[in-house]
């Protein structure tokens, strides 16, 4: 048993020649003409895609940058002890970095969009989960890199450690003024180049890759207390971040949970929630009871693990109110209502329009329906209006409302269709539907001409 799963886990079986991947880790680690064109224009692509928020933009940056091998070649060199090509890696990592912000730099000066979108705050607040993705996929990397056949491993250790977007965002906190862009951003992509090479040390050491130098136990000691030293110094800073996040994400949550229990009582309009003050604003109507009210929301927020948050009380007309909060509610509310009239309407609409449509049907199709009494009616149109050779009188309109009084009641709506060898004018439309009003007894009538060819004389 224990055989089988060393076979499935053991990753010398399909392992690369030691020195084709010394050569392979040397060569990304370069500072060649091709490296520092591509990292120049991946670093452009970057800033454009923060620039403009696209995501898709940024991955597409992180595909082609070079910024990784560098890091793999330092994390490489010291599992294998070659103390030259640490150094080396580190100069070509120094001036790929410089290249990046310089870059990153010049393109947000110019740029006239200096607004920060969610791509770039994303990169602002490092935590220890950046720390944890970039150790698992430094590792991921350097074991992708060791294989003899091709892989796609390396494209999504690119884009899951991510070290351009941060380097860009440094550029734009440095371009606009924005020091807190510079720090948040520039420690992530700290956290990411460690991590990153302190995991391919790790894999390099398990793959028992062989040394390349000669170093003496003295040194070694040496080398793994620096290593360990600034391992720790860029890992409290993100575990007490990582803290913060965490207690950050559990008072909102629970503080949302107080605010829609408190929206219950009609004295609380809406609900604020100050994160970093632990504090939640309630906007209240009138001035009854107000103390009365914080003790229940103190209660409450005691009831959901929220002993230490502070309660504010606001009224309606206080100079701290958010009117754009209340100006969104009132935009809701007035959307609903055109919704629901504009949804009456479309059913008045269709019915007239299904109206119409029985009533041309009718006229094309013999037999013609029964005309109004061509004794009275018609004889009266066609007084008032020669050009007139037939009208029709529709089936009455159904009532729009759907009450059992409104269904029992005489309908008020008629559709008349006249036949006429021209056109009416709106005027002459207009008056035959006030006449028919009166003469039918309706409150509205809509008259529909249809226009047909005048008979030939024999």
């Amino acid at each position: 048993m224990n055989t089988r799963i060393y076979r499935l886990f053991n990753l010398r079986s399909d392992q690369q020649d030691a020195d084709v991947i010394d050569a392979a880790l040397r060569s990304g680690a370069q500072v060649v003409g091709t490296n520092l064109w591509v990292l120049f224009f991946a670093i452009l692509i970057a800033s454009v895609g923060l620039n403009v928020n696209s995501t898709a933009v940024i991955i597409g940056a992180m595909l082609i940058s070079p910024l990784m091998g560098p890091i793999v070649g330092i994390g490489y060199a010291a599992a294998v002890a070659d103390f030259n090509l640490i150094r080396d890696a580190a100069k070509n990592l120094g001036i790929f970095t410089a290249l990046s912000l310089i870059t990153s730099i010049l393109y947000f000066s110019l740029s006239p969009l200096d607004q920060p979108q969610s791509e770039l705050l994303a990169r602002t607040s490092p935590t220890l989960w950046d720390v944890l993705i970039a150790a698992f996929g430094g590792a991921a990397g350097m074991v992708a890199v060791t294989r003899r056949s091709f892989n796609n491993i390396v494209p999504g250790v690119a884009i899951a450690t991510a070290l351009m977007p941060p380097l860009c965002t440094a550029g734009f906190g440095i371009a606009n003024g924005r020091w807190d862009f510079f720090l948040g951003a520039f420690y992530l992509y700290v956290i990411n180049s460690v991590f990153i090479a302190a995991s391919t040390l790790a894999v390099a050491k398990l793959l028992r890759l062989p040394p390349r130098g000669v170093v003496n136990a003295a040194t070694r000691r040496r080398h793994r207390s620096i290593i360990a030293a600034g391992l720790t110094l860029v890992l409290v800073p993100s575990i007490w971040l990582g803290y913060k996040f965490v207690q950050n994400e559990v008072f909102n949550n629970a503080a949302r949970n107080v605010g829609h229990e408190l929206l219950s009582d009609p004295r609380v309009l809406s609900y604020d929630i100050d994160v970093k003050a632990r504090l939640i604003r309630l906007t209240t109507v009138g001035d009854r009871d107000r103390e009365q009210l914080r003790e229940q929301a103190q209660a409450a927020l005691r009831r959901n693990g929220l002993p230490e948050a502070q309660v504010e009380l606001r009224r309606t007309g206080d100079e701290a109110l958010d009117v754009g909060a209340l100006r969104k509610d009132l935009t809701e509310e007035l959307q609903r209502t055109l919704v629901a009239q504009v949804q009456k309407n479309d059913a008045k609409v269709r019915a007239l329009e299904a109206q119409l449509a029985q009533t041309l049907k009718r006229l094309e199709e013999p037999p013609a329906p029964a005309p109004l009494p061509r004794d009275l009616l018609e004889s009266e149109i066609r007084a008032q209006l020669p050009q007139v050779r037939a009208a029709y009188l529709a089936e009455p309109l159904a009532p729009v409302a759907a009450s059992d009084a409104a269904a029992t009641a005489a309908p008020t709506t008629a559709l008349v269709v006249v036949t006429v060898e021209r056109a009416l004018s709106a005027r002459e439309r207009a008056t035959l539907a006030r006449w028919l009003a009166l003469r039918l007894e309706r409150e509205e009538v809509i008259v529909i001409d249809h226009l047909v060819r005048a008979a030939r004389s024999r």
